[in-house]
């Protein structure tokens, strides 16, 4: 929302395995291109499709937006994550027309002196929207948009993946035709799990669903040293992840 009229060459969007995971600067520098990560907590693929909304009414362009998808594919259904991050905003159009479309308190929301805040501040805080309101800078690296985490939670290192896939996605297929229609270059990714993750083989079935995928799921072999837990890498892995990235980009674009 602070952004308009702009060009970023590669757009990141995703849960906590981009917010966590890319780093923007890194893949600028051996693209030689601009690159942000807009990927949060918590994140759905309904929020996905709003952060392509969102982008289009700004009028912001891209060469190529990555989109992180996992068992969050499974998940067809809406996420309360990115709405109440809209409040402070509520009175732009796209967004109004995403809150009146999810949430049946719309008219409230609207019209009633500071419901929203009260009502999602559990989500933001007033802290954050005095903050978002009054130009003091913001806990989040608008240029870059990575949050890294460091070292590994000490515990045993594993995790299970779906043992089937839905048939499909709603928000997935809207994202396409969104994507189709405003000549988007979307390409689906799937960021680094650990090694000792059950149904590892979940990403072949995520790849016969999504028009475009890489699948990078099995690239951190070393555990302690990469991984924070085993759905998250650390600074040192998200660093090698970066890398690797940058450069397959640099491959599809030549």
């Amino acid at each position: 929302m602070q952004s308009e009229n702009d060009t970023i060459d590669y757009i990141f969007i995703g849960s906590s395995r981009v917010d966590n995971t890319v780093n923007a600067d890194i893949i600028s520098s051996i693209t030689g291109n601009s690159a942000i990560n807009l990927g949060f907590q918590g994140a759905k693929t309904d929020d996905y499709l709003i952060i392509l909304k969102l982008l289009h009414d700004r009028n912001i362009h891209s060469k190529q937006i990555f989109i992180q998808v996992d068992y969050v594919y499974n998940i067809d259904g809406n996420s309360e994550i990115l709405k109440s991050e809209f409040m402070p905003f509520f009175n732009n159009k796209v967004i109004s027309e995403i809150i009146k479309e999810s949430d049946p308190e719309y008219f409230q929301l609207k019209y009633i002196p500071f419901y929203r805040y009260l009502k999602y501040d559990y989500k933001i805080g007033f802290r954050e929207f005095f903050n978002s309101i009054s130009g003091k800078k913001n806990r989040i690296d608008l240029k870059n948009g990575y949050f890294p985490k460091y070292g590994n939670t000490s515990q045993k290192l594993s995790s299970t993946l779906p043992d089937h896939i839905i048939s499909k996605n709603t928000n997935i297929n809207k994202i396409n035709t969104f994507a189709k229609k405003n000549n988007l270059s979307i390409i689906y990714f799937m960021a680094p799990f650990c090694p000792n993750t059950k149904n590892l083989d979940y990403s072949k079935k995520l790849k016969s669903k999504l028009p475009s995928f890489l699948d990078y799921s099995h690239v951190c072999p070393y555990q302690d040293q990469y991984f924070y837990n085993c759905s998250h890498l650390n600074d040192v892995g998200a660093t090698e992840f970066s890398k690797i990235i940058a450069k397959d980009i640099l491959k599809m674009n030549n």
